[in-house]
């Protein structure tokens, strides 16, 4: 009787888990991509759509060392071909004509990962790719052909480096793509977008060129200054924050704003999980070694660690990893792979958190994702047009595995969705480093786009879930010079082209943009600060210090009274000795947050 009883609970809960989700079994392995691709053994994965037809392609990143006589250590460039499937255009598309070295002797590969980025501007997209020694850098000719430009345009590094993650990023501002390097044995690299198919290395004068066995890095305003950040992943050695000076040089403040964390940093992604409009990042650990770290972001300027709060610390060996909202429920889910050659991950498995009203809840068994091979690489993308975000991941002792996302299909709720694309004018072409924030009955839902992951970037879409909203009441897009554009009454289940500088609706009031110019001085102080807002339109302001600790040692508030420039008298404040400080300036729910020194 008993055991009856205790199937019959375990059934309820399985099956109130598969409700919460629409339906148990909603991933299923796309089985003819394994016979249209013959790779075996891959590092990394992304996606863009390089022929402009209006599908997603895909490059798969061989990690066998390169031979020119056996395909199947080629890496590949996979069209999407619709119903068709994916067709093998590598020997068309001309990308096989490797002229840089590859090493031996790694045990994770010779050939590591591909980022697709328009560093031209031109509208078709282009691709970098890693190795253990030089990078390669083609050109999309935009005749389905592309280019080997890598010794011309001097991004080629070096024969013994072992390049992992490149990220196309516009750290200075200036409308177009610079590139980024993160190595695993040397120092990470920037280069300096000059035109006309050259980069300039200012790795040293940058102070960029840090040696901790990188990974990954997200490019991401920490400090909402309007100056892009970066945040680098490491391998056995802390994690890096490095804060845009807005002169080309850049500062060291992960342990500050809590984000030093120490364990075997490999994969990054950045979401809003609790949709409160503060984004968070998530980065993947050896959990033998180090729980995953899940940076929270606190509203203060500093991050908490959260990870094992909410049950999503161990992915195993994690490489990997991506939120989406996979079941359109309005916030974002989470997907990690891993493995490796070692007994202590031989019997992990890939990893599904749902996430919900209650939390996250581990569903990889009962979506059927939990896949036990060695995964490294992943993307999420909607490869067949439906609607809902689909996934690749990129396995090193098996073919690739894509999952067809059946939410849609084989749900009894309410499936809406939104997805929107970016193209940049005034901004990079690709728009990456832009915000966006959508509105449904009162309630806003935000992301962040920037394209990068482990072992590669992607160009793709910006997806929402929508629930049972039939319609979106806003949508606001915040390009990466910090203007802004708003659109209104848009409806679900579409996918929305926004073109930068075609519909600007907001310039007044407090934008990000605006904020970020409000002068607080002098800094250094001594026993007066100033705050000057410039002429921004506010109705209420709060101002704020912590110390390095997170401790808040001062608070003040002011309504608008027609004053634009605020002095606050800190003579008898003995609680701010000399040193080092963090602010928070917020107007009007808008929030600027940076260093200040006494």
């Amino acid at each position: 009787m008993k055991t009856v009883l205790l199937n019959a609970v375990l059934i309820i809960i399985i099956f109130t888990w598969s409700m919460s989700f629409g339906y148990c079994q909603s991933f299923e392995i796309v089985q003819d991509f394994e016979i249209q691709n013959e790779l075996r053994s891959v590092n990394g994965v992304s996606v863009a759509d390089y022929d402009l037809d209006g599908d997603l392609d895909l490059f798969l990143v061989a990690a066998t060392i390169f031979d020119e006589s056996n395909p199947l250590t080629w890496s590949r460039l996979m069209r999407n071909d619709g119903e068709q499937g994916y067709a093998d255009v590598t020997l068309e598309a001309e990308l096989i004509n490797y002229k840089a070295l590859h090493n031996k002797g790694m045990v994770m590969g010779s050939k590591m990962g591909a980022s697709w980025g328009d560093y031209n501007n031109d509208g078709y997209p282009d691709i970098f790719l890693t190795n253990f020694g030089y990078d390669e850098l083609w050109r999309n000719d935009g005749n389905g052909k592309f280019t080997n430009v890598t010794q011309s345009s001097g991004v080629q590094g070096c024969q013994f480096c072992y390049s992992t993650t490149g990220l196309w990023w516009d750290y200075d501002l200036d409308g177009d793509l610079d590139l980024f390097v993160c190595d695993w044995i040397r120092e990470n690299r920037l280069y300096r977008n000059d035109g006309e198919d050259t980069f300039v290395d200012i790795t040293i004068q940058s102070g960029l060129g840090d040696d901790r066995n990188s990974f990954s890095a997200l490019p991401i305003d920490i400090n909402y200054d309007g100056l892009v950040d970066l945040y680098v992943a490491n391998d056995a050695q802390e994690n890096g924050l490095f804060l845009n000076n807005g002169d080309g040089t850049f500062s060291d403040w992960a342990r500050p704003y809590g984000l030093d964390n120490d364990g075997n940093g490999m994969g990054m992604d950045v979401c809003d999980y609790n949709n409160d409009g503060r984004f968070d990042i998530y980065v993947t650990n050896i959990f033998s070694f180090e729980p995953n770290a899940f940076f929270v972001n606190n509203g203060d300027g500093l991050f908490s660690n959260e990870s094992i709060s909410l049950g999503i610390d161990d992915t195993g060996w994690g490489w990997g990893v991506r939120f989406f909202d996979a079941d359109h429920d309005l916030d974002e889910d989470l997907y990690a792979v891993n493995g490796y050659t070692s007994d202590m991950a031989k019997d992990d498995r890939n990893t599904f958190f749902l996430n919900d009203e209650d939390g996250f809840k581990n569903l990889s068994s009962e979506l059927g994702v939990d896949n036990i091979n060695y995964g490294m690489g992943l993307e999420v993308f909607d490869y067949d047009g439906d609607g809902d975000f689909d996934m690749i991941v990129g396995n090193r002792d098996a073919p690739s595995s894509l999952y067809k996302n059946t939410n849609i299909e084989s749900s009894n709720i309410a499936n809406n969705w939104l997805q929107i694309m970016l193209e940049g004018t005034v901004s990079n072409r690709n728009a990456f480093g832009s915000k966006i924030r959508i509105t449904c009955d009162g309630e806003d839902y935000y992301r962040y786009y920037t394209g990068m992951n482990l072992f590669g970037q992607s160009i793709k879409s910006n997806h929402f879930g929508l629930s049972n909203h039939t319609m979106v009441d806003q949508v606001e897009v915040t390009w990466p010079d910090g203007s802004i554009e708003i659109f209104t009454n848009v409806r679900a289940n579409q996918v929305l082209n926004i073109k930068e500088n075609t519909d600007k609706k907001i310039i007044n009031g407090t934008t990000e943009k605006a904020i970020s110019s409000v002068d607080i001085f002098p800094n250094p102080f001594t026993d007066k600060l100033n705050i000057d807002l410039g002429k921004i339109n506010y109705n209420f302001c709060e101002f704020k210090i912590v110390n390095t600790a997170g401790q808040e040692l001062f608070q003040k508030s002011f309504k608008n009274d027609g004053s634009k420039v605020f002095q606050i008298d800190f003579h008898d404040n003995v609680a701010l000795n000399s040193g080092i400080y963090f602010y928070t300036l917020i107007i009007d729910g808008k929030t600027k947050m940076g260093k200040i020194i006494r």
